[in-house]
Order: structure tokens, then C-alpha cells, then sequence
């Protein structure tokens, strides 16, 4: 790895028209060929942190304080053009749903090649050669059937495969992978997460992982940052926070997580008391700033 991170998030802060703070003081680093996940429970914030990245944010919501650097660009000093056009030639999105995320109208083919050819400017064939090769690489059979194919003539697994392949396609420096296998069964998902870590290892690409899920986090990532209501609870190497959690939600979080290497593990929900405290913490935080 080299010393600049391919991405560079400092004291971001992202913030809801009319005042409150959705995302708060939040830095991290993904580096080169590094997988960094980012797990909490709904509405911590993790999908944010990725929309902030790539500029999908929702229009009444603002990044209002600190940077993001893509690959030594400064995003939030760029014009929503510059900054559109800069990122999506250097970042790509497996979405969480591949069914709402595929053009239903649209044939799988141009939904791959046409993006390679208009913003990274290459020529049809070498788009079209590239689409195959990707669909095969995610172990899809019969790619030019499925090329010609329409998103509902596929099944979920399959058309989660094709958005790996489409992202992976313009060898981009980071992918912001939002719950890729949320809606996959468990057996799907294992596929789904070896073929992302494979094709991950192969590029060097960077990838920002998104996950509820710790046991999702321990298979695929190298570092990860725990989020709870906005903020990093806890930031450190995948192994190091297993081992040895330093905060009581991360502690909570793994001891919710099933073991299905372990089906004698007992595991048990995140405790109330804890979420109210941490409420409480955040809140008392919020009225002394």
C-alpha cells in the first residue's frame, strides 16, 4: 500500500435542512487495495458516509463542515458538475438492491457498456468486450444471453452479479459497496462476498464496505469503523475489534451476531439500556455544544 489513501474522509459533518446533524465529526481513511467496512445498526449513518462520497446525497441534505478526498481531489470545493464528472470516473456503486438499481426498460448490455462508453470514453467493442468479460468473471453462464437479457429475466443473485461486473468494469480506484447482499440468501451471499473480495484483490481496488452485519464485516474487511447515530463509536483493524472490542456497542454488536460455524453460541440483542445511554451521551453532547 502507498501512503496517500484513496480516500480521505476529515471531521465530515452532513446535515439535515433546518439544523440536525445526521452524520457528525466523521474521519477515516480507506487505503489503496484495502477494504474498510463501515457496520452499525439502521440509521447510523453508513449509507450516508457513502452517498457524501460519491455526491448522491438526497437534495436537503449538506455536507456542512470538514473534506473528502478522492484520490487527492478535494470533492466538496467542486461545482456539482466537476464534481459529478470527476467522480464517476474514478468511484463506482454496488448498490443494495439490484432490482431497483437495473433500468427495468433496459437491456443488461447497455446498462454495462453505456457507462463505459460515455464517461470513461471508450469505443463500443472495447465496452462490449470488457461487459463480457466481467459477467464471466462473476460466473455468469451464456453472457450474451444475459447481455440481451431484461433485469426481471434474471434472478436476484444473478442480477446482483451483473452490478458487481458493472462496477468493477471501468477499473475504478474505490467502490462504495451499500449492503450488496442484504437481500440475498445466506448461501447466495457467500458467493456474492467471495466473488467482490476476489475481483477486489485481483484490481487492488479500494472498497467501502456497508454492512449491519459484524459477521459480514469479519469475512471481507481489513479495517472497519463502528457507527452509531452518526458518529465512529470505535475505528480499528477487523481482527484487532473482534479480539479485543474497545467500545460497548461494538462489544454489543458481535455478541448479537449468529455463528453459523458455532450453532452452539449463544448470541443475544443489543440491550436497550444501552442504546438509551447512548442517547442520552449524545444528547448531552449536542446541548453543551
Amino acid at each position: 500500500m502507498t501512503d496517500r489513501p484513496t480516500l480521505d474522509i476529515l471531521q465530515l459533518t452532513v446535515t439535515l435542512r433546518g439544523g440536525r446533524k445526521l452524520l457528525r465529526d466523521v474521519s477515516l481513511k480507506v487505503q489503496p487495495g484495502e477494504v474498510r467496512a463501515l457496520v452499525g445498526e439502521s440509521g447510523a449513518g453508513k449509507s450516508m458516509i457513502g452517498k457524501a462520497v460519491l455526491g448522491i446525497l438526497p437534495p436537503n441534505i449538506k455536507p456542512t463542515e470538514g473534506e473528502i478526498l478522492l484520490d487527492t481531489h478535494h470533492l466538496n470545493a467542486m461545482t456539482p458538475v466537476t464534481r459529478r464528472r470527476t467522480v464517476s470516473k474514478i468511484a463506482s456503486l454496488i448498490p443494495q438492491d439490484p432490482l431497483t438499481a437495473l433500468n427495468p426498460v433496459r437491456k443488461i448490455g447497455p446498462q454495462i457498456v453505456d457507462p463505459l462508453i460515455h464517461i470513461h470514453g471508450w469505443s463500443r467493442d472495447k465496452a462490449r468486450e470488457r461487459a463480457r468479460e466481467l459477467l464471466d468473471r462473476v460466473q455468469i453462464r451464456n453472457t450474451d444471453r444475459v447481455l440481451q437479457s431484461y433485469p426481471h429475466e434474471l434472478s436476484g443473485g444473478m442480477r446482483q452479479r451483473v452490478l458487481i461486473a458493472s462496477a468493477f468494469a471501468p477499473s475504478p480506484r474505490l467502490i462504495v459497496a451499500d449492503e450488496p447482499t442484504t437481500a440475498l440468501d445466506v448461501t447466495v451471499q457467500k458467493q456474492i462476498l467471495r466473488l467482490i473480495r476476489e475481483l477486489q484483490q485481483e484490481t487492488g481496488t479500494a472498497v467501502l464496505f456497508v454492512t449491519h452485519d459484524m459477521g459480514v464485516v469479519a469475512k471481507i474487511s481489513q479495517r472497519v469503523s463502528v457507527l452509531f447515530a452518526g458518529r465512529v463509536m470505535e475505528d480499528a483493524a477487523t481482527e484487532d475489534v473482534f479480539r479485543n472490542p474497545q467500545h460497548p456497542y461494538t462489544e454489543a454488536l458481535i455478541a448479537a451476531t449468529p455463528s453459523y460455524s458455532d450453532l452452539n453460541r449463544s448470541f443475544s440483542p443489543v440491550p436497550p439500556a444501552l442504546i438509551a445511554d447512548l442517547h442520552a451521551k449524545i444528547a448531552a453532547e449536542e446541548a453543551a455544544s
